[in-house]
């Protein structure tokens, strides 16, 4: 009778480890399922409204590829104004893609959401103009809804 219900123990043991093993699957598939579901696509601005520059970022996302562009700009018109754009895709909730502006300075950059706003980091890995630096670096965006 000992063997018997000791037996019992360990088959209810092993289901609630093969229950724990699946469990921890399927949270780990579902996760992936969700980080291909994170959609940038939208209009992003400085979070900052009383900035002395301006800052626009374009996402268009197809499944996990994206299509970005960018333009920026002094608030009193004066200095460099870059454009950009490039291509990147979205890998574990994290928009990453590479970029080429207006003045043939080459770079990466990745977005991404968090609580206080969509955090852009831009690296410049090409130097041709550095006059549009002070727009690069970190950048807090916020995304500004589609008008109806």
């Amino acid at each position: 009778m000992m063997f018997l219900l000791s037996g019992t123990t360990r088959e209810r043991s092993f289901g609630w480890r093969m229950a724990l093993i699946v469990a921890a699957l399927f949270g780990t598939l579902s996760g992936d399922a969700l980080s291909t579901e994170t959609n940038y696509s939208g209009h992003y601005e400085l979070a900052d409204a009383k900035a002395a520059r301006t800052f626009s970022l374009e996402v268009k996302q197809t499944g996990s590829r994206a299509d970005v562009s960018f333009s920026a700009a002094m608030a009193d018109g004066s200095g460099a104004a870059p454009d950009g754009a490039g291509k990147g895709r979205v890998e574990d909730g994290v928009l990453s893609f590479s970029f080429k502006d207006s003045f043939n300075n080459e770079g990466t950059c990745t977005l991404e959401s968090r609580n206080d706003g969509y955090h852009l980091s831009m690296t410049v890995i090409k130097v041709v103009d550095p006059s549009p630096f002070h727009f690069y670096g970190n950048v807090l965006l916020k995304k500004i809804p589609d008008k109806p």
